[in-house]
């Protein structure tokens, strides 16, 4: 069956009866391609895409509210370097106009482009059920190889990003579009000179490393203490060897990246 609620308290509606037989779907990029590969296989759809409020982008002191079908396309045009430029980077011109942060923060991909950015960010989701709603912070969001914290009745409605954040992001893959990353970098400088560290393709999902974050926290920025925060992050992350790279080499590169985007964040 294909459903098409027009408001939100609708959509959670069916999606409470239906639990784990029914998919939320808006752009449908991930979810496609998950159904291809015969990893999803959801009896019932529940369309999205005629709910305008799950396309909104608002302000409120200091903080950016991106409702769940906001899409790449429209991230990539925020005044917020690190998240702009990871959108920017997804598939061509057609998948980030389809494409929704909701959607690609559900499948839980370890190598989620967007995710590495909300995690510098400080990220934190709602997620909204017939139940009720609730918070929490992405980092426990993400559960472990393609699991999450969301409940089969939730939807994820909204994320929470601060706006006044210094950040940069890079990707390292085999081709400049619509390729997946071989290995993706965040990195914030916060208000209080906090700096946040996220990676992704380098463990079973997209990870911050406290251990250099603590680190650069109690000795701060500099060319000496970048250096040693490199090796924290480079025994921090747990890579595989796959098609697209071996594990050394993606350990490498996460420390160089790591390195010069800190650098040019301290320089600017």
């Amino acid at each position: 069956m294909f459903y098409q609620p027009k408001d939100i308290q609708k959509a959670l509606g069916l999606k409470a009866e239906l639990k784990e037989r029914g998919a939320f779907l808006a752009g449908g990029t991930d979810l496609v391609v998950l159904m291809n590969h015969g990893k999803a296989a959801p009896e019932n759809f529940i369309d999205l895409t005629h709910i305008p409020e799950l396309r909104a982008i608002h302000k409120h002191n200091g903080t950016l509210e991106l409702a769940g079908n906001v899409t790449y396309a429209q991230m990539g045009k925020l005044p917020i370097r690190c998240l702009a430029r990871a959108s920017l980077s997804v598939g061509g011109p057609g998948i980030r106009e389809l494409g929704t942060i909701a959607g690609n923060l559900a499948t839980a991909s370890p190598a989620g482009d967007g995710s590495t950015a909300l995690l510098a960010l400080d990220a934190e989701v709602e997620l909204t059920s017939v139940r009720g709603t609730r918070r929490l912070p992405l980092e426990e969001f993400f559960l472990g190889y393609r699991k999450t914290a969301l409940a089969p009745d939730e939807m994820i409605t909204k994320i929470f990003i601060p706006t006044n954040y210094q950040t940069d992001w890079a990707k390292n893959g085999k081709r400049g579009a619509m390729n997946i990353s071989i290995v993706a970098v965040a990195v914030a400088i916060t208000p209080k000179k906090e700096v946040r560290i996220a990676l992704a393709s380098v463990a079973a999902t997209p990870i911050r490393c406290y251990q250099a974050e603590k680190f650069l926290a109690k000795n701060g920025l500099t060319t000496e203490t970048i250096r040693q925060a490199v090796q924290s992050v480079r025994g921090e992350i747990k890579p595989i060897t796959d098609h697209r790279a071996s594990a050394d080499y993606k350990v490498h590169v996460s420390g160089v990246m790591v390195r010069r985007l800190l650098e040019s964040l301290v320089k600017q």
